[in-house]
C-alpha cells in the first residue's frame, strides 16, 4: 500500500473516532492525545486497526506512546520500515 493510502485511511479511522472533532487545521503533525481528538481508550482500537492495515500484529509490549502522537509518528513507527 502507498504512503499516502496508508496516511489517507489513518486520517480517515481518526476522523470517524475523534472524540472531539479536529478543526479546519487537522493535518498529519496535528497532536492527537494532547489535543483530545483521541482519548487513551482509542489506542486499543486504533492498534487492531493498524494491524488490519499492515497485515500483521503489532507487539503492543514495544510500543512507545509517543509514537500516538500524529500522523506522522504513526506512519513513521508502524509502516515506514515496511515501505
Amino acid at each position: 500500500m502507498q504512503e499516502s493510502d496508508v496516511r489517507h485511511k489513518l486520517r480517515d479511522w481518526i476522523l470517524k473516532h475523534a472524540k472531539t472533532p479536529p478543526g479546519k487545521d487537522f493535518s498529519d503533525q496535528t497532536a492527537l492525545l494532547e489535543q483530545g481528538i483521541l482519548s487513551s481508550l482509542d489506542i486499543v482500537e486504533f492498534v487492531l486497526f493498524i494491524e488490519s492495515l499492515r497485515g500483521e500484529d503489532v507487539d503492543v509490549e514495544d510500543i512507545e506512546p509517543a509514537v500516538f502522537t500524529s500522523i506522522d509518528s504513526l506512519y513513521e513507527a508502524f509502516f515506514a520500515a515496511t515501505a
